[in-house]
């Protein structure tokens, strides 16, 4: 069921390599040209790592080669994260929308 360590070990590397820069840089304080301002950045940061965090929740009980309960509970959860993950981009939806109806009406 755990398979080989070293894809997960892989996929692990290459989502934290893909998905991690993204919402730091955001954190940090830099914006994107076209998200706005930061009301509107940071839910999208928010939501990279929710979705990032999927990764290692499913990679590292198959890693440590966990048992099946806890491998299950684990992919069970993931759900919840990615449910977070829409719940911030239909935020950062609303701020931008916000943000665009008041530019429009000054």
């Amino acid at each position: 069921m755990n398979g080989n360590p070293a894809y997960h070990a892989l996929a692990l590397l290459a989502s934290t390599l893909l998905l991690l820069p993204f919402p730091v840089a955001i954190f940090a304080g830099w914006v994107p040209p076209r998200l706005g301002d930061r009301s509107t950045a940071l839910p999208y940061a928010w939501a990279a790592l929710f979705l990032y965090a999927l990764v290692p929740l499913n990679a590292l009980p198959r890693m440590m080669n966990a048992p099946a309960t806890v491998v299950m509970w684990c992919t069970g959860a993931g759900p919840l994260f990615s449910l977070a993950a829409v719940a911030c981009l239909m935020r950062s939806y609303r701020c931008a929308r916000r943000a665009t109806s008041s530019r429009t009406e000054s």
